[in-house]
């Protein structure tokens, strides 16, 4: 997805996945329209409990959206989205290396010596 003088676009893989997880009704022109949308998705998934997993649904719509500073934040992240299935949260990059079975990262590297 790319945003040049205040308008979205988006490839047609981005534009059809972005509209199976918001369930969108139309391409979003702004990313005003896409927060809005993403809202939008966020309570129906909320409401009609989504495959029973409503909640999952929603943080996802929810993550999607522009941050403060306008930072991109789509196409959805599919290996945290796994982590919030499971757990029910947001990971941090240490759960998410933990989750996936990758080592965790190596602390400062000092040793005691006596």
């Amino acid at each position: 997805m790319i945003v040049s003088n205040g308008r979205l676009s988006m490839s047609q893989d981005e534009w059809l996945q972005f509209q199976q997880i918001t369930r969108a009704p139309w391409q979003p022109r702004t990313p005003r329209e896409f927060n809005a949308m993403c809202e939008l998705g966020a309570a129906h998934h909320r409401v009609e409990n989504t495959d029973g997993e409503g909640w999952s649904h929603e943080m996802a719509c929810e993550d999607m959206k522009f941050g403060p500073d306008g930072q991109i934040n789509f196409p959805a992240d599919q290996r945290r989205l796994a982590y919030v299935k499971v757990h029910g949260t947001w990971p941090t990059d240490e759960q998410l290396r933990e989750f996936e079975g990758q080592p965790k990262t190596a602390g400062p590297g000092l040793t005691v010596v006596r």
